[in-house]
C-alpha cells in the first residue's frame, strides 16, 4: 500500500539531480508536450507480503529547452495499489493514509544520462469501504540544463527504483515500501527536448 505511494516520491530525487553543472538561470522552456506513461511496480507490503503497483505518470515534458536555463515540469502519479493493499489496510482499523513517492527521472543526451530526483506528497487519502487503495501523488519537478550541454535530443525515462513512505492512522504506524518495475523491461520512456 505505502508502496503504491510509489515509494515515496522518489521522483523528487529527479528534479535534484538533473539541476547537476554550473549556475542556475532564469528562463522558460518552450510549450511542452503532455506525456502518460502506465507502468507496473512490485514491492513489499506489511502484513501483505509482495504486491503489484500499477503507477500512471504523468508530466509535461518541454519540446525544447536551453543550456544553463532552469526548466519546471508538473509531474503526478495516479498510483493503485491493489485490493490487498485495501483489504490489509481496512485489517488494522486504518481510516487514512499520506506519505510520500521517491524516485528519479534519467536524463539522457549525448551519451551522457543525469538522474534527476523526484520527491511528491500522498495528500491524505481516505481508506475506502471496499476494492483497491487509490491516490495521486503530484509536484513538480525543478532542473537546470548543465551549462556547456551539447545541442541534440535529451530522452527522459522514468526510473525502475521508486520508494513509498506510507502514514497511516493504524498500530501500522509509518513504513516504507520499496518498489522495482515489474517486469523490468517495460518502456519508461516519457519523451523527448531538443536542447539548443
Amino acid at each position: 500500500m505505502t508502496e503504491t505511494l510509489v515509494r515515496k516520491k522518489r521522483f523528487r530525487g529527479i528534479a535534484t539531480a538533473v539541476a547537476l553543472a554550473g549556475a542556475l538561470a532564469v528562463v522558460s522552456a518552450a510549450p511542452a508536450a503532455a506525456a502518460e506513461k502506465t507502468l507496473t511496480y512490485k514491492g513489499g507490503f506489511p502484513l501483505i507480503g509482495d504486491q503489484q503497483v500499477t503507477v500512471v505518470v504523468n508530466a509535461d515534458i518541454p519540446a525544447t529547452a536551453t543550456a544553463g536555463t532552469p526548466v519546471s515540469v508538473p509531474f503526478s502519479l495516479d498510483v493503485d495499489a491493489g485490493q490487498a493493499a485495501g483489504d490489509g489496510l481496512r485489517l488494522v482499523g486504518a481510516t487514512k493514509v499520506s506519505g510520500t513517492i521517491t524516485s528519479k527521472v534519467n536524463v539522457a543526451i549525448a551519451g551522457q544520462t543525469v538522474a534527476i530526483p523526484i520527491d511528491l506528497p500522498i495528500p491524505e487519502t481516505p481508506v475506502p469501504a471496499e476494492g483497491s487503495l487509490k491516490f495521486t501523488a503530484q509536484g513538480q519537478v525543478d532542473f537546470t540544463v548543465p551549462a556547456g550541454t551539447p545541442a541534440g535530443e535529451a530522452t527522459s525515462s522514468v526510473d525502475a527504483a521508486a520508494t513509498t513512505h506510507v502514514v497511516t492512522d493504524s498500530s501500522l504506524g509509518e513504513f516504507d515500501v520499496a518498489l522495482a518495475l515489474d517486469p523490468p523491461d517495460q518502456d519508461a520512456t516519457l519523451g523527448t527536448t531538443t536542447v539548443g
